[in-house]
């Protein structure tokens, strides 16, 4: 049992990995990242890998100054601040759609900025109301207020630019998620006992708060009859691949498991951000890379493709994956954030098409979250400790004293996927009992996982 409390404990984690945080952007040759600049930051890219250490660091960081803020802050602040938390959200959408970020980046000087009243001649709105929600955005870093009354673009506003890869996510994304979330509590605790246990697609709160029979996903689904939607939750996912794909493409040998094989086939591989990017990053892999995915979503694709430059590598092929794979052959069969969509037994019945394909010299992938506990031990390796165990090949560390397996708030973005699904999809991420479980049921059994710089794992499978 640890003889310091929990918060000196966790204030010596975060001491460390400040350290070496900084250490590690020293040996990179970075600058250390700044809140007074509209400047985007070398690590801002999506393309910017961490190294194993920095990445740890900065896991690190975030989970202790998490849980810090819950020992130390005021209990009552924390459920003020939950309360209007939604007030964030639609801030966030409006400034957003709005075209401020464009707006201040065409000041006569943008790191100054604009003052309120010139904000307001260019979009029109009252600049009272407006001053208001702009610094709500700035308590939480979307803008500056780089002196009183001048309101300039930050580092993160580079995010909601319109134009940016990440634009849909403010903003289509923003307002669907804002929408369903409204329904959650009467999803769960829905007055109809068969609803509220159900695990069928088209008894969530999707259907509740847009008061429709179709289920979200699939064949005769609102993004099959809707194809604005479809498209932007198509450009959406591929933003939300852009959190993932570094380390994705970093941390497992593509080039070796894809030797000698026909093809690497992204099976509901959406708009081909995932085949786009691996193409890209490794030119010398000779096999094929294929996209299936339903035939409505072939128009976005191959627009996809064709903008990233690999319409002479990536093809797309219609497919739906609860029908017999089409493809046979020497193939790496790739399932990336598909299965969480669907109950065990939907998602085996996917596995098992890929698995009666498959021969010795194919081979499947899942590329999803797996649930970590988020229980936390007074004791275990101290961070520093942990590092010296840390070579260039990425391999996690164990949580340091007081830190939850999970690592905290660093792993937020997998419990807030986690609930995107069940309002969405009625299904979930899934904890390694039940990723095994459905692994069983398709018959099939794990052969490694492998963890990546993301907060997505790789997992081989094989038959059993």
């Amino acid at each position: 049992m640890s003889t310091i409390s929990e918060l000196t404990s966790l204030q010596n984690t975060l001491n460390s990995a400040i350290d070496v945080f900084k250490a590690e952007l020293a040996a990179q040759n970075l600058p250390e990242p700044s809140l007074n600049t509209s400047q985007r930051h070398p690590m801002d890219e999506p393309t910017f890998l961490p190294s194993p250490r920095l990445y740890e660091a900065r896991k690190t960081v975030v989970a202790s100054l998490g849980l810090i803020k819950l020992l130390v802050a005021s209990p009552y602040e924390i459920i003020l601040g939950q309360t209007w938390a939604p007030l964030d959200v639609a801030s966030m959408r409006l400034v957003a759609e709005m075209e401020v970020p464009g707006i201040l980046a065409s000041a006569p000087n943008p790191e100054k900025g604009l003052t309120i009243d010139e904000i307001s001649r260019e979009t029109g709105v009252n600049a009272v109301k407006f001053e208001g929600i702009l610094r709500l955005l700035v308590s939480q870093g979307w803008f500056r207020e780089s002196q009183p009354g001048y309101f300039a673009n930050s580092r993160l506003t580079n995010l909601v630019k319109k134009g940016s890869k990440t634009y849909f996510l403010p903003t289509y994304m923003n307002n669907l998620i804002h929408q369903v979330s409204a329904s959650l509590p009467d999803m769960i605790n829905h007055s109809d006992p068969e609803f509220r246990h159900s695990t069928d697609h088209s008894k969530t709160a999707f259907q509740l708060q847009f008061k429709t029979e179709l289920p979200f996903l699939g064949v005769n689904s609102w993004l099959a009859n809707n194809p604005s939607d479809a498209y932007g939750f198509g450009q959406s996912m591929g933003a939300v691949g852009l959190t993932s794909d570094p380390g994705i493409l970093a941390d497992f040998p593509w080039e070796a498991t894809a030797e000698g094989k026909d093809a690497i086939i992204d099976v509901g591989g959406g708009q081909g951000t995932l085949c786009c990017s691996l193409a890209a990053k490794f030119p010398h892999i000779q096999a094929a890379f294929i996209v299936q995915d339903l035939p409505e979503t072939r128009d976005v694709a191959e627009r996809f493709i064709q903008s990233q430059g690999q319409s002479h590598r990536v093809k797309f092929q219609a497919h739906d994956f609860f029908e017999p794979q089409q493809r046979k052959g020497k193939n790496v069969f790739v399932i990336q954030r598909v299965l969480h969509d669907w109950t065990t037994e939907k998602a085996a019945q996917i596995i098992g098409n890929i698995r009666d394909v498959l021969d010795e010299d194919s081979c499947l992938l899942i590329i999803e979250s797996i649930i970590q506990p988020s229980y936390a031990s007074p004791t275990g390796p101290s961070f520093r400790d942990s590092l010296q165990h840390l070579g260039n090949k990425f391999t996690s560390i164990p949580p340091p004293p007081f830190i939850p397996v999970d690592f905290g708030d660093s792993s937020r973005i997998q419990h807030q996927v986690n609930l995107c699904v069940r309002v969405f999809c009625n299904s979930c991420e899934r904890t390694l009992p039940q990723f095994e479980e459905m692994i069983k049921v398709a018959d099939m059994k794990i052969k490694k996982i492998h963890g990546t710089r993301s907060w997505e794992s790789i997992t081989e499978v094989i038959t059993t």
